[in-house]
């Protein structure tokens, strides 16, 4: 399943063929994420270190279903987006000032930040870009322009992947709606981690055979 998350909450969630009519790739809003910098990564709480929960996510035969669906080889396993993820994930409050964002940006090295609102939840996503609209430059000062927060420069409408998703069906996602990166959120909007294009060429250079992600 697919979502996309805008200032108001939940828009739309469903399937990838059901996104596709009601965003069409030339209006999807492009991410651009990388992989976050936090060396002590822990797996999400709802998931353990083999990729189960407490009762199974998918059921044998839910997947035996889906590779039936697909025509893919028996052999190769399917894999779920939670298991690629980069997390936990750095996010930007959506209340903070350009300035301090842009220090943050700095901070991070990144190109391209989840925002969220007071409760934790994903509202839009904001990158270097954005802020460029916000500065001002005079002669060799670099000004910001005052009273503006994250919330006025971000970009909303969030496509975004469950944790349990297909990884092709991402991967498709992102080549289709020309995204370089997809938030992982759960059943109860929790923002569980991104899956970006790294993740998935590390996945195809590390783990065979190749053709999973034909």
């Amino acid at each position: 399943m697919f979502a996309i998350y805008d200032i108001e909450g939940l828009r739309f969630r469903d399937t990838l063929e059901k996104l596709r009519q009601v965003q069409p790739a030339s209006a999807a809003a492009r991410l651009e994420l990388k992989p976050n910098l936090i060396e002590q990564e822990t797996q999400p709480d709802s998931f353990n270190k083999t990729g189960e929960t407490s009762e199974k996510v998918v059921s044998r035969q839910a997947q035996q279903a889906y590779k039936e669906m697909l025509h893919l080889n028996q052999r190769e396993p399917i894999v779920h987006a939670f298991q690629l993820m980069s997390h936990p994930v750095i996010t930007i409050p959506m209340e903070m000032d350009i300035l301090a964002a842009r220090n943050l940006f700095q901070q991070h090295k990144f190109q391209q930040m989840p925002v969220v609102n007071t409760s934790q939840r994903l509202v839009g996503i904001l990158s270097v870009q954005d802020l460029l609209q916000f500065i001002m430059i005079d002669g060799e000062q670099i000004h910001y322009v005052r009273g503006k927060r994250v919330s006025d420069a971000m970009s909303s409408g969030v496509i975004t992947a469950d944790p349990v998703s297909d990884i092709r069906r991402v991967a498709s996602l992102m080549q289709e709606f020309k995204l370089h990166g997809v938030p992982i959120v759960d059943q109860h909007d929790a923002l569980l981690g991104i899956v970006s294009r790294s993740d998935i060429l590390r996945a195809v250079t590390n783990e065979p055979p190749l053709t999973l992600w034909s």
